[in-house]
């Protein structure tokens, strides 16, 4: 989630939890500590790094009760009157919601850093998500404007945060039965859907098979329409307007097949770099796309389908306004004996 919206979100709750007389104290301690642990991204200095240790130590239950003890201190600064238990209380609340609002979105956070780098990921809610961001921000006005029943405002907010999270986890439930009937995975397949851009209701299905990662891209709303062949936007102004042709009714969506490579001396090579399992213990549905070289080597790009884009077309700055693009590739350049000559994470798929 947006560390903008991390923010809105722990000031409402850490305000839901004080009486009026601190109720200011409350409202900007749960702002500040809420969007402390994005502050990780100043110390990652590679692409890599970031998809290795974001949402690492800042974010983990571990380091919890530290950085909660940190802004208190920082905050008793400002508020002197305070105590200082109180003012932990409040970084506390905002730290926990900040990790607990990470965990329902897709991207995987390290609850429990450095004990284990294992992410966790609900897949309930996008990372940008309007009516999240909406009610967390109406709710914090609210209770600004309302201060006398500040604390009943919040606390309704916080409820109505819950509800709709709520809403998401059984919408999301609803997606996964009916990707698994429209693709019919093998048992035992990795699978996952994922929620969308601007509505509750549209999901990515993604599923592994045995030579193969299948994805479709569906709406199970009351609305869903979609189109056949629906037509890429051609400049940013066009991607809200085409955004719901791309999201047909689970019965009529299309399930795109992307082949994974045959085993090869140069894929089990790349697949030992250090680099390379960094990239892969990130990726949950990692695809990969093999080049040879005319001096013998390999090129080698790996994507995770998580990011795929609702539309299809070449990834290049085509001319019309818009950057075609895929986010968290890793590109790696093996000579001929399987020796790496380069590595980085890149946004093209673009193999000079």
């Amino acid at each position: 989630m947006d560390t903008l919206t991390h923010g809105l979100a722990g000031s409402v709750l850490a305000r839901s939890f004080a009486d009026r007389p601190g109720a200011r104290v409350a409202l900007w301690t749960g702002l500040v500590a809420a969007m402390l642990p994005d502050l990780d991204v100043l110390f990652i200095h590679t692409r890599l790094d970031y998809l290795r240790l974001h949402r690492g130590w800042t974010h983990s239950f571990v380091a919890l009760p530290v950085f909660a003890f940190a802004v208190a201190l920082l905050a008793r600064l400002v508020f002197r009157q305070a105590r200082l238990s109180t003012l932990w209380l409040f970084a506390a609340i905002g730290i926990g919601s900040h990790i607990l609002f990470d965990w329902i979105t897709s991207f995987g956070t390290m609850f429990f850093f450095p004990l284990s780098k294992t992410r966790y990921s609900l897949d309930w809610v996008f990372i940008l998500d309007p009516i999240f961001g909406g009610v967390a921000l109406a709710t914090l006005v609210a209770s600004v404007i309302f201060r006398t029943r500040g604390r009943a405002v919040a606390a309704a907010g916080g409820a109505a945060l819950a509800l709709y999270i709520g809403l998401c986890a059984t919408l999301h439930a609803r997606a996964l039965e009916a990707w698994k009937r429209a693709d019919r995975p093998p048992n035992g397949a990795r699978l996952a859907v994922l929620p969308q851009f601007l509505s509750p209701f549209r999901w990515l299905g993604l599923a592994d098979h045995p030579d193969s990662v299948h994805v479709g891209f569906f709406d199970i709303g009351p609305f869903a329409h979609g189109v056949e062949n629906p037509r890429p936007p051609a400049r940013f102004s066009e991607i809200l307007h085409s955004l719901s042709d791309f999201y047909p009714p689970p019965e009529r969506m299309t399930i795109r097949r992307f082949p994974q490579p045959p085993p090869s001396a140069a894929l089990e090579a790349a697949r030992a770099l250090p680099d390379v399992e960094a990239y892969l213990q990130f990726a949950r549905f990692p695809r990969a796309t093999i080049r040879p070289e005319p001096d013998g080597g390999t090129v080698i790009v790996w994507e995770d389908l998580r990011f795929l884009p609702w539309f299809a077309g070449p990834w290049e700055l085509d001319g019309r306004g818009i950057l075609r693009r895929r986010p968290f590739l890793y590109r790696v350049r093996l000579d001929a004996a399987g020796r790496k000559l380069d590595g980085a994470v890149v946004n093209s798929f673009h193999l000079p």
